[in-house]
This record gives structure tokens, C-alpha cells and sequence, in this order.
């Protein structure tokens, strides 16, 4: 499903990285970016996109989601 952010022509397409969900919402008139576990059914974390812009907020997105594998990688390990 694709909906447009008003008066900005974005599209609010969900992206896949790492099969983690990434979608935007607008709230409060604030753009937020929004990810989601591979195994959860809702997006839990979330982060504003700020003036840096949404390609460094994706980018930070990104490194988060990277970091939650390596911790879940580290404790199925030690199980």
C-alpha cells in the first residue's frame, strides 16, 4: 500500500533491509521513520527524521537494525 505525505510528493513505501520492515509515518505533522522486526507484526522502533534528512536518518536506521542482529547473533551464541 503506497500513500503520499502531503504537499511533499514522498511516497510512503515500505523498504526491506535485512528482512526488517521500514516504512514512514507522518505524526503530528513530523515525519517519523519506523522499523520493524522480521518476527514482530508491528513496527516497535521508531525515529524523527530532523534536518539531517531522511537519507542519514535510513542510513542511522540502518546501523540500529545491524546492531539488534549482532546482540541477537551474541545471545543465541551463548545459548
Amino acid at each position: 500500500m503506497t500513500s503520499d505525505i502531503s504537499n511533499t510528493g514522498l511516497q510512503l513505501t515500505p523498504i526491506r533491509y535485512r528482512d526488517w520492515l521500514i516504512s514512514m509515518k507522518v505524526i503530528d505533522k513530523q515525519l517519523w521513520l519506523r522499523w520493524q522486526h522480521p518476527k514482530e507484526t508491528f513496527p516497535r522502533y521508531s525515529y524523527p527524521v530532523t534536518e539531517r534528512g531522511l537519507t542519514d536518518t535510513i542510513r542511522y536506521a540502518r546501523f540500529l537494525i545491524d546492531l539488534v542482529i549482532a546482540l541477537e547473533e551474541a545471545e543465541a551464541k551463548q545459548s
